[in-house]
């Protein structure tokens, strides 16, 4: 399996020099987080993983400063599911303190986390080859409430 590391992260932009929040809630530049520092939205990490039909592996998504994180549906499957391309189980370095009973679920903590994912991802044995996309949402609910959400993609390859 080949993996491709991807970082995204707050960007610069001409907004942050008009002094970046403007009045209320709308914050166009550092907004102040759950770490105590300007710095909304939070670093993600994330390994994008190549897997041949047929095969399975770990990833890891490391996102700093958040207190909720929660998977879009596309790769996601509750239940059974002949999906081509879909998530396993997904482990925590940082535990959560609860979890949505919900699909996808979404986990919580109760304090600012850095938090990183181990996710399990198998593509099926009949898998076309290609791109497969799945996105997240990561959440800080202490202090200003924020939420970003993000695109990746799981590529699966030639036999």
């Amino acid at each position: 399996m080949r993996r491709r590391q991807l970082l995204a992260g707050t960007v610069a932009t001409a907004v942050t020099g008009l002094g970046g929040c403007l009045g209320g809630d709308v914050c166009l530049g550092n907004c102040p987080s759950c770490t105590g520092k300007d710095s909304w939205p939070p670093t993600v990490d994330v390994e994008e993983p190549e897997l041949a039909p047929g095969d399975s592996d770990v990833f890891d998504i490391q996102v700093d400063g958040i207190t909720d994180f929660s998977f879009d549906s596309r790769l996601y499957k509750c239940g059974p599911s002949d999906a081509p391309v879909q998530f396993g189980d997904v482990e925590f370095r940082n535990p959560i303190d609860a979890q949505a009973d919900s699909c996808p679920p979404i986990y919580l903590w109760d304090d600012c986390t850095s938090a990183t994912l181990h996710v399990t991802v198998h593509a099926a044995p009949d898998a076309d080859p290609g791109t497969y996309e799945y996105g997240f949402s990561v959440r800080e609910t202490i202090g200003e409430r924020h939420s970003k959400d993000y695109e990746y993609v799981v590529t699966v390859s030639e036999e």
